[in-house]
């Protein structure tokens, strides 16, 4: 079982319209209320993927018991902390007539010490049952700067791998408890590691400098580029084919679930990082935030290209 923690959830609501204007009225060709927040998504698109998935976070409010409810309809179990305020509830405006989103994202719930404990109990009971701890997303606020370390510790404990998508002090205090999977985008690698980086080469060895503080996996997702990831032992570029991108909002998430959920299945890294580019190719092609075909998934896998490189490329 996968379990996923979102400590900032959230319910999508996505509007498709035909272009963005300012001082307009702007009709909607479709609009649709979905799963939404990293660890939510996660849950859902491992599912998908013939996974069971267990949801952990702060919820608060109706968003928080719609989203719930969702989440029971997509197969995965819920079992959200309660918390002050109410769940986000993020509207995602789609452009059809050109590749872009706009996110409207409204204050959050608040994290107090009490439900920071009660999450923590909470995943100290559903550990024993997984087989993976996704940590992901921003930390609500309130929340403790090392609630990602100390989940990551627990997990330790369990001998449960765990994967982070996150960034800011809350991926530095998770990484020193030795996480086996970090996943970042180029900006989010280049915050982590305080410079720019322009070329290959650069991204290739700023993941090896993540393995070499104790990743078994790091991975840097680029949209349309595919990904690189490296290990101990090994790197590899992946890269998708040519799609036609609706939304990329949810990709990062299904390639986390991919990745999971396959590794899960017992597939070496290349193989399971190849669902990965795979699964977050099929859902940009989708304009719900939560959509993905595993169909559609699998034939892009079968064209996903995957290299051995090295560290020096």
């Amino acid at each position: 079982m996968i379990l996923t923690v979102t400590p900032n959830t959230t319910l999508d609501h996505v509007y498709v319209v035909d272009r963005l204007a300012r001082a307009a009225r702007l009709p909607a060709t479709e609009q649709v209320e979905c799963i939404g927040g990293k660890g939510g998504l996660l849950s859902a698109f491992a599912v998908d993927f013939g996974a069971r998935s267990v949801a952990l976070g702060f919820a608060a409010g109706e968003n928080g018991r719609r989203l719930a409810q969702l989440l029971r309809r997509r197969g995965v179990r819920p079992d959200f902390t309660p918390a002050p305020g109410e769940t986000r509830r993020v509207i995602t405006i789609v452009e059809e007539a050109k590749v872009g989103e706009t996110l409207l994202l409204p204050v959050s719930i608040r994290c107090s010490r009490p439900s920071e404990l009660d999450l923590l109990r909470r995943a100290e009971r559903w550990l024993p049952k997984s087989s993976w701890l996704a940590l992901c997303g921003s930390l609500a606020p309130g929340c403790s700067p090392a609630l990602y370390a100390r989940l990551t510790r627990l997990a330790g404990r369990r001998r449960v791998p765990v994967l982070v998508d996150s960034r800011g002090p809350a991926l530095s205090r998770a990484l020193a408890a030795r996480p086996a999977v970090v996943k970042l985008n180029r900006v989010e690698l280049e915050q982590t590691v305080g410079e720019r980086l322009r070329t290959r080469s650069a991204l290739l060895r700023a993941l090896r400098s993540l393995v070499a503080r104790g990743v078994e996996l790091a991975v840097c997702t680029l949209g349309s580029g595919g990904a690189l990831a490296v290990t101990a032992e090994a790197a590899w570029r992946l890269v998708p084919p040519p799609i036609k991108v609706r939304s990329a909002t949810g990709a990062g998430d299904a390639f986390a679930a991919g990745l999971l959920a396959f590794r899960e299945k017992g597939l070496v890294w290349p193989q399971a990082l190849r669902w990965a580019v795979a699964a977050g190719a099929a859902k940009a092609r989708e304009t719900r935030t939560d959509g993905l075909d595993p169909e559609a998934a699998g034939k892009i896998f079968r064209r996903v290209r995957v290299t051995a490189v090295s560290v020096q490329d």
